[in-house]
Formats: structure tokens, sequence, C-alpha cells
């Protein structure tokens, strides 16, 4: 029996981020939820999902990972590049 090497491996990191903040919210849930402009979130949401791609290939991953992280703190990023000193 032939196991597909990527199909496995995408179940299993989707298993693992079951259950995130962000999970079946909108990028506009999280700007109400912070009363902030959406505007901003877009912006964060881009940023977060470069850093995230620094350690997956997964688009999807990158974007469920920042999204949790948005949903936490609208700006992580901008506090993360700001500790990095971008």
């Amino acid at each position: 029996m032939k196991i597909n090497l990527q199909t496995h491996l995408s179940e299993a990191i989707n298993e693992k981020l079951k259950g995130g903040m962000g999970d079946d919210k909108t990028l506009q849930d999280i700007a109400n939820k912070h009363d902030c402009p959406i505007e901003l979130i877009e912006l964060m949401l881009k940023w977060g999902m470069d850093v995230e791609m620094e350690h997956t290939n997964d688009k999807e991953v990158a974007r469920e990972i920042a999204m949790d992280h948005l949903t936490e703190d609208p700006i992580y990023y901008k506090k993360l590049k700001e500790m990095e000193g971008e």
C-alpha cells in the first residue's frame, strides 16, 4: 500500500491546528473584536502570512496561524517586527 506523504503531512498539520482562536473567524470579525479598521487587519494578515511562511510551505497553514495571532492581538506582527528591529 502506497502512502501519499504530502497528504499524510497535510492531515497531520491540520489536526494539530484544530481549535485555534481564529477558527471560523473572518477578518471583519477580528476587526470588530478589536474595534479597529479592517484595513489594519488585512495588512497584519499579509505581514503575518509572510512571517509564518518561514515555517511552512502551506499558505493555508500560514494563514490559520496568522489568524490565530491576530484574533488574540491585532498588532501582533507589528510588535514582532519592532522586537526584531525591522
